[in-house]
Order: structure tokens, then C-alpha cells, then sequence
């Protein structure tokens, strides 16, 4: 595995995601959009449900977002990287570019979420942390997923049956970590919630770490 060309592989897609500027436009707007209908729907958004409409609207915009990532280049294209590129290198590069994607999107959903009815977060460090630790495992799943989509002739319905479980253990100690954040729950373990954070993110990058060079080369 060469640290080079991870780098070489995530210049190329943030080089063509910026040559497509309307598709990551198309993405912040449809975050910005939801956000909005939500606020016009409910008004007055409680701290409670400011924490839970967070993270649906993270979910099923990243979703939207990290789809694409094997989906996008035909499969002449990966047949020419197995000549040039390790898996490794390939599914390291692609999972760091569609992490920062995620932060990139979770910036902008927090920004307009905080612009329309507040930003009821009281410790931004443990918000902040638990978050960037809860988004890299979400990252990591909807990245191998979508190779097992691209797989199975790109059916994205398959995509969302596989991931949507898949992320849950992430999602509901997300939504307590923010709980904590904002004060709606008085928990002394979070530091517990934190652990077990890294230890599934852990988990999920040792299972795609094993499985793509299989994927890979069928």
C-alpha cells in the first residue's frame, strides 16, 4: 500500500467532483431544502427534535450523497485501476474522500439547521466529537456498500436495504451523544457512548478492509 497513491486517487475524485459542480451543489441543496421544509413545517423545533431531525436529514442525504462513489465510473474504468492501484489504496482514498464529504454536508445541515431555529447545543466539543466519530462510521458503510452495489449491477434500492440497518448502532449513539450535548439527559457514561463510537467504526473498517480485495477482484 503506497501513501502516494491514496493521495493521487483522492486528488483525481475531489479534481472531478469540482469539474461537477452541479452535483455537490445538487447535494448541499437538497440538505438546505429538507431543512428548510422541515422548519416551514414545524415552526418552533424543540432542542428534542432538533437532535432528531439532525441526524434523519444526515442519513438520508449522505445516502443520496455517497450512492454515486463506485457508481459513477464504468466498469472498463475499475478494470483499468485493478492494472494500476492496491484495493487498499482504492477503498482508502474513496472512504477518506467520502468522509470529509460527510463533514463537509453535516457543516451545512448544522449551519442551516442553527440559521432557522437555533443552535440549542451546549458542549460543542462533545457534539462535535461524537459526531465526526459517529459520521466515519456511517462513512465506512454507505462507502462498502455501495461496492457491493456497484456489484450487483448497480441497483441502488439494494444499496438502501443494506445500509440503512447497517448504520443503526452509529445513528442511536449519535442521537444520544447529542441528547447528552444539548442537556436533555444527564448521562455520566457518555464517555462509555464515545468508546463504543470508535470501537464500531473500528469494527466496520476492519469488516470492509477484508471483504473489498474479495469484491475487488470478482
Amino acid at each position: 500500500m503506497n501513501i502516494v497513491r491514496i493521495k493521487d486517487i483522492f486528488v483525481k475524485d475531489v479534481t472531478i467532483e469540482l469539474r461537477q459542480k452541479y452535483a455537490m451543489g445538487g447535494i448541499v441543496l437538497f440538505a438546505a431544502t429538507i431543512v428548510f421544509i422541515i422548519f416551514k413545517s414545524f415552526n418552533d423545533i424543540s432542542p428534542r427534535e432538533w437532535a432528531i431531525l439532525l441526524w434523519i436529514v444526515m442519513l438520508f442525504a449522505g445516502l443520496n450523497a455517497i450512492v454515486k462513489s463506485f457508481l459513477q465510473e464504468k466498469k472498463e474504468t475499475y478494470l483499468y485501476y485493478y492494472t494500476l492501484f492496491d484495493p487498499m489504496e482504492l477503498i482508502l482514498a474513496r472512504l477518506l474522500y467520502n468522509y470529509l464529504f460527510m463533514m463537509l454536508l453535516f457543516g451545512v445541515v448544522v449551519f442551516f439547521m442553527s440559521l432557522f431555529s437555533g443552535y440549542p447545543v451546549k458542549d460543542s466539543m462533545l457534539f462535535l466529537g461524537g459526531s465526526a466519530l459517529g459520521l466515519f462510521g456511517i462513512s465506512v458503510v454507505f462507502t462498502f456498500v455501495s461496492v457491493i452495489t456497484a456489484s450487483g449491477q448497480g441497483n441502488t434500492t439494494l444499496m438502501s436495504v443494506l445500509a440503512l440497518p447497517l448504520v443503526l448502532p452509529s445513528v442511536l449513539l449519535l442521537l444520544k451523544v447529542t441528547a447528552v450535548s444539548i442537556r436533555l439527559i444527564n448521562d455520566t457514561a457518555v464517555g462509555e457512548d464515545i468508546w463504543m463510537l470508535a470501537g464500531v467504526d473500528l469494527l466496520l473498517t476492519g469488516v470492509m478492509v477484508w471483504l473489498f480485495p474479495v469484491l475487488w477482484r470478482s
